[in-house]
């Protein structure tokens, strides 16, 4: 079980630095031109609340942010939820999930 925490705190640390060197690219676009839209997608076994340190951060930079919070009811369901994000957003987004598999 500890073993499980440290891969998923690597995994969620790796995903954190990956989108946020994605934004800082975007800060180089030209500002008519910027995706300010970001949807953050939380993997198995976890909820959306793991994105809060990601959210206030992308959040204070002048990101729209949306974090999906899947129903973990059945695959179907969660997908669904993850589609639903994307659609109500008011332009182009950015999509960032974790996905864990069991070691």
């Amino acid at each position: 079980m500890e073993h499980m925490r440290v891969v998923r705190g690597i995994a969620q640390s790796l995903c954190i630095i990956l989108l946020l060197l994605t934004a800082r690219s975007l800060s180089a676009q030209k500002e008519e031109q910027r995706i300010r839209n970001i949807v953050l997608v939380h993997g198995a076994w976890a909820d959306g609340s793991g994105w809060k340190g990601v959210y206030d951060i992308l959040v204070k930079d002048g990101y729209n942010v949306s974090i999906v919070q899947e129903p973990e009811t059945s695959f179907k369901e969660d997908v669904a939820a993850t589609k639903r994000a994307p659609a109500q957003q008011n332009g182009p987004c950015i999509l960032s999930g974790i996905a864990m598999a069991e070691l």
